[in-house]
């Protein structure tokens, strides 16, 4: 075993969004598992070598201090990585999303699909910094926005927009636009598919440094 792999079980999972779930994982002898910050994720393993393994997005701890929350996508459960209830897998040290704390630099946030749930801890972080923010956030409907309430409850400390049903290329113009114009310091942080992030950070090149722009990334990892 991976020395950084935990045993859990799989527990309830419950509805959050069409399509979306959050489910439930516990450890087996029932001790306290690390602490996380807002917007951090977590790796979990279907065997102990951690061979074959995904990133989840915590969306919270558990009811219980053993345990964790974390946000998936209903239609990827089934294929080769299920986390039925009472599956045994193995998880990892939660890894916490990047947050730069400067008053002077303007922070962009795009969040699609599960990648909601990481954004809007990272909002959650700059906001409890007193920093404003602006967080755009796409999905295929308003019933598919994962965390849309969270989100929403955040207008008071950034600016918050929610796209839903965009085609390729509005979704393109979209973004461009939330991008432009800004400066080389600004902070981009995206979380969302592989082409949704692929395409926020070729625009985002265009206008600020390579080093301020923060994927999060989720889904099948790589041994």
């Amino acid at each position: 075993m991976r020395d950084n792999l935990i045993p859990v079980i799989v527990g309830r999972r419950w509805q959050i969004a069409e399509g979306y779930q959050a489910i439930e994982i516990r450890t087996r002898s029932r001790s306290s598992l690390p602490p996380f910050d807002e917007g951090a994720c977590v790796t979990l393993a279907l065997d102990s070598a951690g061979d074959r393994s995904r990133t989840y997005p915590l969306i919270s701890v558990s009811p219980y201090a053993d345990g964790y929350v974390v946000g998936a996508r209903q239609d990827t459960l089934p294929t080769g990585f299920p986390l039925n209830e009472r599956d045994e897998v193995f998880a990892g040290s939660p890894k916490n999303a990047p947050t730069i704390h400067d008053d002077r630099a303007r922070s962009i946030l795009f969040a699609g699909g599960i990648g909601a749930a990481s954004i809007v801890g990272i909002a959650k972080r700059l906001a409890s910094a007193g920093q404003s923010f602006e967080l755009h956030n796409f999905a295929r409907s308003a019933d598919r926005a994962v965390l849309r309430d969270e989100i929403d409850a955040l207008r008071d400390h950034g600016k918050v927009h929610h796209y839903f049903d965009l085609s390729h290329d509005l979704f393109a113009q979209t973004s461009a636009h939330a991008l432009s114009p800004s400066h080389a310091s600004t902070q981009i942080y995206c979380s969302g598919p592989p082409a949704f992030m692929d395409l926020i950070g070729r625009q985002a090149r265009e206008w600020v440094y390579a080093a301020n722009i923060h994927k999060i990334v989720l889904g099948e990892q790589t041994a």
